[in-house]
Order: C-alpha cells, then structure tokens, then sequence
C-alpha cells in the first residue's frame, strides 16, 4: 500500500511504498505522461531516494490512529482503562490529525516545481531522485542547451543570461537544477528562474 503522500503538485506527489508496516520504497508517482518514462519507474511509480518525511507520516497518517484506538480496547479487555493509556490515545490521534495536514509544499516551491515539469516531466526536486535518474534527465537537457548554443557552465550560463530567448529559459533552469546540488550551480538556478518568473509578468 502507498502511504506517506507529500509534496503534490497538480496530481504529482511523493509516497512511501509499505508491506504491511515495513517501507519498502519511496516512489514519485504522476498522471499517466509519456515524458516521464525513466529508468527505475514502475507501474507504481519512480523509485526514488528514500523519504523520511513521507515515512514518518505513513506511520502517523496510519499507525497512531490504530494504536490509539487498540491501545484501550487492550486495556479494557484486561480489566480497566488507565488514565495515562486514554491521555497517551488522545495525544497520539492528535499527532495524526497534525500528520494529515503536514507535508504539502508552499506555493513558491509549487510553482518551480511546475516549471521543471513543462523541460522534464518530473515535479520533483531532483536532489529527491536516484543518481542515474537524475543523469539521464541532465544528459537530455543538456543535448538541447548544446543544440541551442548555451553554455554549459554556472559562470557561462549567467554571463550570456540576458540574451537567451524568454522561451528557453525554463529549459535552462532545468538544466541547472539537474546539473548539480553545488551553491554555485543553485545561484545559476535561482538567477534562471527569476527569469522565468519575469517572462510571466
């Protein structure tokens, strides 16, 4: 079963695959879309590096409800209700109820995210995916950065960044997320996206 749902956008989400209440895989599943089929994907999804917030609220969205309702049924069961199980019971559905509402993402977060998904399919932070993944999807960007004559480097990007087209900027901030983690390469990125962002005013 799939628990742990976080971090959606438009129907893309991250969610943590359970046997029972082991983990087994952390997948970022999507609309049925040709562009993202990749290396690693399943029919549920594309495996992807393991996230622990979509583990811990698998088992806060799931497991602290059965246990807080299991708990004083035991209990009763045996004899009596104590008050620290019934205390215990109430914080544990209020930290499921808090588990509900957690894991969505902030709008400035979403909207980049949808941009990386118009050059890649993926609404997903690429540092969440699988080393090979992630190459694969670089390697192609860069093979239409290379066609369009764009330099291929933080330092190159920015100097000529005022004089590629309006339309190929998302295709360079894709780029520069997928490139690396690196500050400089973020800095290329976060200096891209404003772009973007201009283009759309």
């Amino acid at each position: 079963m799939m628990l742990g749902r976080v971090d959606e956008v438009d129907g893309h989400f991250v969610a943590t695959r359970f046997i029972a209440i082991v983990p087994t895989a952390c997948l970022y599943v999507s609309p049925k879309n040709p562009r993202t089929s990749v290396a690693g994907a399943t029919k549920d999804g594309v495996r992807i590096r393991t996230e622990w917030r979509s583990v811990a609220l698998g088992y806060a969205r799931v497991w602290l409800p059965v246990l807080a309702i299991a708990l004083p049924i035991a209990q009763l069961l045996s004899g009596g209700l104590h008050v620290a199980t019934a205390v215990a019971s109430f914080a544990m559905l209020a930290v499921s109820a808090v588990a509900h509402r957690s894991g969505r993402l902030p709008e400035a977060e979403k909207a980049r995210l949808r941009v990386l998904g118009t050059v890649t399919g993926l609404r997903i932070d690429p540092s969440k995916l699988q080393p090979a993944t992630r190459e694969v999807k670089c390697a192609s960007l860069g093979e239409l950065m290379e066609k369009g004559g764009i330099p291929m480097t933080p330092d190159g990007i920015l100097s000529v960044l005022d004089d590629i087209p309006t339309p190929a900027m998302p295709l360079v901030y894709g780029y520069a997320r997928y490139a690396s983690d690196d500050p400089e390469w973020r800095e290329c990125a976060a200096r891209c996206y404003e772009r973007c962002e201009q283009s759309d005013t």
